[in-house]
């Protein structure tokens, strides 16, 4: 393994604990609360760790992953948007240009002859990817719709069942790609995000059982 590879494996890992730093957080205050929260930091956490793994994906030619971060970014940007005024509501959308054009630089150039990696396109199981992807993206895109309808940073029921399935999928296509770095994050989350569902749904029992006549 060259040094290179040795680097970009470091690197998605590195985006890996951020990510699941972000749900370890979430779901201690979750717990803590007996509901489903997210804290401000998870919007923070999350925008971390999708800069490094979209390089990190680019690095690998990995459309399906790339895609995703790239909209992943735009939509945490969009909750601290909500959660956090000032300077950074402003300028959400400079903020996230110069991110991924900084990501995108950094992961087609660095450590490899940007000539000699062929973008990772396998017909079928790209498009298997791009289904897993398309509901893991899915639920941030519902949870934007919300919150935009709210006017505030909120999280549906549909956010938790789309990463469950969107997390199956595309655990199946990063053993298929033999991607180690995904397969992790897909291991972990899926723990996260099946308490998650059932905290929600306590909650919502709570709710039901308090206002019941």
């Amino acid at each position: 393994m060259y040094w290179g590879d040795l680097l970009w494996l470091g690197i998605g890992l590195v985006a890996q604990l951020f990510f699941a730093a972000r749900f370890l957080s979430q779901w201690l205050f979750s717990e803590r609360a007996g509901r489903s929260l997210m804290p401000v930091h998870f919007w923070y956490l999350s925008v971390a760790g999708s800069i490094l793994l979209l390089a990190y994906a680019i690095h690998r030619r990995d459309p399906v992953i790339a895609t995703g971060q790239l909209i992943g970014v735009a939509i945490y940007l969009r909750n601290l948007r909500y959660l956090e005024s000032g300077w950074l509501g402003r300028h959400s959308v400079s903020i996230w240009i110069g991110l991924v054009t900084a990501a995108s630089l950094v992961g087609y150039h660095l450590g490899l002859d940007p000539a000699s990696k062929p973008i990772l396109i396998g017909d079928f199981w790209t498009a298997f990817g791009f289904v897993g992807q398309t509901l893991f993206t899915g639920r941030f895109v519902v949870q934007w719709w919300m919150t935009e309808r709210a006017r505030k940073s909120v999280v549906p029921r549909h956010f938790w069942n789309l990463s469950i399935a969107g997390t199956m999928l595309l655990l199946v296509y990063a053993s298929v790609m033999v991607d180690p770095v995904i397969m992790l994050g897909q291991v972990l989350g899926l723990t996260v995000y099946t308490r998650n569902l059932i905290l929600f749904n306590r909650s919502e029992a709570s709710v039901a059982t308090t206002h019941a006549p």
